[in-house]
């Protein structure tokens, strides 16, 4: 039996990105949802919102927004 996950998430790299944040590969929750920490017991969003004083994102737009703003690049 041959247990294959295809990695579906490409990787976000805004232009001025100056942080990259590297982790093994998407939850079948994450794969899901289209982005990267999408499970909502995954702390990755709680935590990174508190260590820079912001508000958490939601959805997958603000989370976006967020990794913009804050110069980060996922993969």
């Amino acid at each position: 039996m041959n247990n294959l996950v295809t990695h579906t998430i490409e990787p976000f790299c805004p232009p001025d990105a100056r942080i990259l944040i590297l982790g093994t590969i998407p939850s079948p929750k994450s794969r899901e949802f289209g982005f990267y920490y999408g499970h909502p017991q995954n702390r990755f969003w709680r935590v990174l919102s508190d260590i820079l004083n912001q508000p958490r994102p939601e959805t997958n737009e603000e989370k976006k927004d967020f990794l913009k703003r804050n110069n980060i690049a996922l993969w």
